[in-house]
């Protein structure tokens, strides 16, 4: 279900809201624990100002040149920003300058023609100050690689993987947060013209990040339901949510996953699940061993995960070697999952369909023939 009435800024304004202060006027936030309220981030709150500005009213664009003018106290000699106010004058992440700069430009590019001309060269000293050249962002980010080429007018077409009617990146992102995947800054820019999914509805801080982003498009689109990635090892099917199912250690070809199992096994934390699939946990799917519920399975069962709107089935057999394996369905969490901190330490949002290893000699194969249709 999208909702067309939100656009990106109004989310971007809603999530710098939930999180300011009514004391300070400043954004509090901390980037290992949504709880923590006792520290002000730069950054954050450079976005929240530019989200102001761009809600165009008299009032946000005061409240966001105040704001602004505010951080820009917090400059160093050297054109860099604390990370967190508090830290001031030490600045331990030393691109952090070059991450707002694109944010004072645009705001002197998109608004100059009604800010005062004194305020005008307080961002043009700003700007001055920090250095043109500095350790260059990786090519796969491309919340940074947008956000530079836009303050170079560069271009408004970018060659991002994309799929519209998923609304997510297809790119290499597998974290995870709670049962979804977690959001993207971009994906909020790209999405407005159809209205947010559920997903990207929900209160995040890449809101806030999306808010120095202008309009873009992506020329590597796509429009499915149902989404293979091979490279990934992940399939990612269309529901009330963004549903997922990925195998971290497997390799995905042909229609089928390979596990490769070197040397002999190891007693570990993983308790001997050498093979292993992750399938959020949601209302909408269930799982059937051979069509009846259970929790047990061996090796050429049909594990079904059912929903609505996809089913995929999986049949584990040994293609190479020697050993003996049983199966199990249990509550777990994948290793890109970001959300078992604080109050959620330990909370589980996937199933996992693990196969543990009993007795091997030495190297073997699993290969794990699937189905996927959509419903």
């Amino acid at each position: 279900m999208f909702l067309l009435e939100r656009k990106a800024i109004d989310l971007a304004i809603s999530a710098g809201r939930k999180r300011q202060s009514p004391r300070t006027g400043f954004v509090h936030y901390y980037g290992g624990d949504e709880g923590a309220t006792d520290t002000i981030p730069v950054f954050e709150n450079v976005c929240f100002a530019v989200a102001l500005f761009r809600q165009k009213t008299a009032e946000s664009v005061l409240e966001g040149k105040e704001l602004l003018e505010r951080l820009l106290a917090f400059q160093t000699e050297e054109g860099n920003f604390p990370v967190y106010l508090h830290s001031f004058p030490a600045c331990w992440d030393f691109q952090l300058g070059r991450k707002i700069k694109p944010a004072l430009v645009q705001i002197l590019r998109e608004f100059g023609s009604f800010i005062p001309s004194d305020y005008k060269e307080k961002l043009q000293r700003a700007i001055g100050k920090i250095p043109l050249e500095g350790k260059a962002f990786p090519l796969d980010d491309w919340f940074y690689r947008i956000l530079f080429a836009q303050m170079e007018g560069k271009a408004d077409l970018f060659p991002i993987p994309y799929d519209r009617t998923c609304q997510v990146f297809l790119g290499n992102h597998l974290a995870q947060e709670g049962g979804e995947m977690e959001p993207l800054a971009f994906e909020y820019v790209l999405a407005e013209k159809e209205g947010f999914s559920t997903r990207l509805l929900r209160d995040h801080i890449h809101q806030l990040h999306s808010a120095l982003l202008f309009p873009f498009s992506s020329s590597e689109e796509t429009s499915r339901s149902l989404i293979i990635q091979e490279k990934l090892s992940r399939i990612l099917w269309k529901g009330k949510t963004l549903h997922s199912l990925v195998a971290p250690r497997g390799e995905m070809t042909d229609g089928r996953f390979v596990f490769r199992f070197l040397g002999l096994p190891e007693m570990g934390r993983e308790d001997l699940f050498e093979a292993q699939f992750f399938v959020d946990l949601s209302p909408e799917i269930s799982l059937r061993i051979n069509g009846e519920k259970g929790t047990i399975f061996y090796l050429g069962d049909t594990i079904s995960i059912q929903s609505p709107t996809c089913q995929i089935d999986l049949c584990f057999r040994l293609s190479e070697g020697e050993g003996e394996f049983c199966g199990h369905l249990c509550r777990s969490n994948r290793p890109s999952q970001k959300s078992c901190h604080g109050a959620n330490l330990y909370a589980a949002y996937d199933t996992q369909i693990g196969l543990r290893t009993l007795r091997r000699k030495g190297a073997c194969t699993i290969e794990c023939l699937y189905t996927a249709n959509p419903g």
